[in-house]
């Protein structure tokens, strides 16, 4: 009896021995994971596409909000207080402010800048791989995975990009007039569209720039007014409603919209917002057409009868007359 207890005593201390060194061994990945912040969605998407397993990725700015018009708040501070990278476009000018106001200064700093236009898949492209030498630089012991998924990353661009512009090109819309907002043209033209006019964000534009704009929408063949969600609408969908053009609205980070939660989700979407704008724009001029064709036709059977009547009466007072002179 006193063995089997002697026994019990060694398996129960075996027992509490492999348990803590399991406690000890999940606190010591999660005291290595490594914490990214990003200054907003569109390089929290790249940056999780490159570095997938250990990370923890957030991002600051809310995803619907113009870059210069965003307010921090005390919750910003607290998530930068402890991340390990920081990661941005170099240009955010609120971001110094939280950088101090959080106290951490052990963090390391990709600064993203000068790369252009992230919405057309070639600068998307340039922004991978600028993470990609960054992060491998930063972490090198992990050099082979962030290669391996950067590279992965980038065909599955290339074959979205390849799919996007097929799109535009089966249905014919290439060469289509639109006129758009000047953070959305990069990716209208790269899809093959015509930017006949574009416009800069509305409170920056004149009286003058407004008007230039709406004498184009209305003497051009424009079919859509293409507007950027983040800069603004309610230009765009005025221009829209007097020049009868369709009023499209994009964005240019991704989680902004439902179903935008990824960059390849955000260019997706947007190209097919495109699609279904010009299509109800073909749509809308065909039904016009085709009232134009039925008023006319009404109007010339109306005119027909009118003028039988006439004659009608006309051969009737002859007629009368005739008859009257017997």
């Amino acid at each position: 009896m006193r063995n089997i207890t002697k026994a019990r005593r060694q398996a129960l201390i075996i027992m509490g021995i492999l348990i803590t060194l399991s406690f000890l061994s999940t606190q010591s990945e999660a005291n290595e994971n490594i914490s990214i912040v990003c200054t907003n969605s569109i390089l929290a998407d790249f940056t999780s596409n490159i570095l997938k397993e250990n990370v923890t990725i957030e991002y600051i700015m809310p995803a619907g909000v113009c870059p210069a018009h965003f307010d921090t708040r005390p919750s910003d501070v607290s998530m930068i207080a402890s991340a390990d990278v920081i990661i941005s476009f170099g240009w955010e000018p609120w971001l110094t402010s939280l950088l101090e106001a959080s106290g951490n200064t052990d963090y390391r700093h990709i600064r993203c800048s000068g790369l252009g236009e992230w919405n057309i898949p070639s600068g998307a492209k340039k922004y991978v791989e600028k993470l990609r030498d960054e992060l491998s630089t930063l972490f090198p012991e992990l050099n082979k995975t962030i290669q391996t998924n950067a590279n992965s990353y980038i065909k599955q661009i290339n074959e979205t990009a390849e799919q996007l512009q097929n799109m535009i090109t089966s249905r014919g819309y290439r060469g289509r007039k639109v006129i758009c907002m000047q953070w959305q043209t990069e990716f209208v033209k790269w899809l093959g569209l015509n930017v006949t006019s574009s416009y800069a964000p509305p409170e920056r534009l004149s009286t003058q720039d407004m008007l230039n704009i709406s004498n184009v929408a209305q003497t051009e063949e424009i079919c859509a007014i293409i507007d950027n969600l983040q800069s603004g609408t309610e230009f765009g969908a005025r221009i829209a409603s007097e020049s009868g053009a369709t009023h499209v609205i994009l964005t240019n980070f991704p989680s902004a919209i439902p179903g935008t939660n990824t960059y390849l989700d955000m260019i997706t979407y947007n190209t097919k917002q495109i699609v279904d704008g010009i299509s109800t724009y073909e749509y809308k001029q065909g039904a016009i057409s085709q009232l134009e064709k039925e008023i006319y036709s009404l109007e010339l059977q109306r005119n027909v009868s009118l003028a039988g009547i006439a004659i009608l009466s006309l051969l009737a007072g002859i007629f009368i007359i005739l008859y009257k002179k017997k």
